[in-house]
């Protein structure tokens, strides 16, 4: 395939990110807006997309949303290989303990994904948007996760990371991620202090899947108003323990020495 073809993939596929539970449908103008493309390119691409189901066109307002591709592509990957079926009763179970709001994240390409979310049975608790993609840098999912990559994959995710600053927690700081990085591999588990949003207490630990290949961060957010030294005790056991769990399910191993130069 040549540079430029692939290209036109990458900027089709790229569009499916606009989509969200807060905006289900996106008119062309506003994708040509929202992407920074002019309106005949971002054409070409919902065509392409529309014709292989990926998205649909409602037939009243003429406005874009997902097709039914991408549910029959994820049921195929989850029969072919399993993981959220280990992952939402441990997600469930997460929640129910601690009483915050758990979820699961995994990285593909370049991108941090919220597949699982179970939230407590409580007035105040936490809202994932699973549509949004974490921050490498200011969650502790992707703080524990980029903590486990091999060197070079870590160096891409961080490469492709903006660094953007959500609080005034957030680390921007190079040396100052990577210290985070290496208290998340030497303790097991990973923190965001408020660094994302400024009311959400984070906490993250990794598991696997054979050969200690890093599958994904499971994660507790709390409301960090009721975030004291006895709910962190308890978070943190509860964490590290599904997601040795999940390690286990999976057939994984944990790892039994800081990672990085794989």
């Amino acid at each position: 395939m040549s540079k430029t073809s692939m290209s036109t993939v990458d900027k089709a596929l790229a569009l499916l990110r606009y989509f969200s539970v807060q905006h289900p449908e996106i008119g062309l103008s506003e994708l040509s807006r929202l992407a920074g493309y002019d309106k005949t390119t971002i054409l070409r691409c919902m065509t392409a997309l529309e014709r292989n189901g990926f998205i649909e066109q409602s037939p009243e307002t003429k406005r874009y949303r997902l097709g039914l591709a991408p549910a029959t592509y994820a049921r195929i990957r989850e029969r072919s290989f399993p993981l959220m079926a280990f992952l939402q009763p441990q997600m469930d179970r997460l929640a129910a303990n601690t009483g915050e709001t758990a979820h699961a994240t995994v990285v593909t390409g370049h991108i941090l994904m919220t597949v699982q979310i179970s939230e407590p049975d409580r007035a105040t608790r936490v809202y994932i948007d699973p549509s949004i993609p974490l921050p490498v840098h200011a969650t502790a999912s992707g703080i524990v996760i980029a903590a486990h990559l091999p060197d070079a994959q870590r160096a891409d995710l961080v490469a492709h990371s903006a660094f953007q600053q959500f609080t005034d927690s957030t680390t921007v700081d190079p040396q100052l991620f990577n210290d985070q990085l290496a208290r998340a591999r030497a303790q097991g588990f990973a923190r965001a202090d408020r660094s994302f949003e400024n009311d959400v207490m984070g906490t993250a630990a990794a598991f696997f899947g054979p050969n200690g290949v890093l599958g994904g961060a499971v994660a507790v957010a709390a409301v960090a108003s009721r975030f004291d030294a006895r709910v962190e005790a308890r978070i943190v056991q509860e964490v590290r323990a599904a997601a040795a769990s999940v390690t286990q399910q999976l057939g994984g191993t944990l790892p039994t020495a800081p990672a990085g130069g794989n």
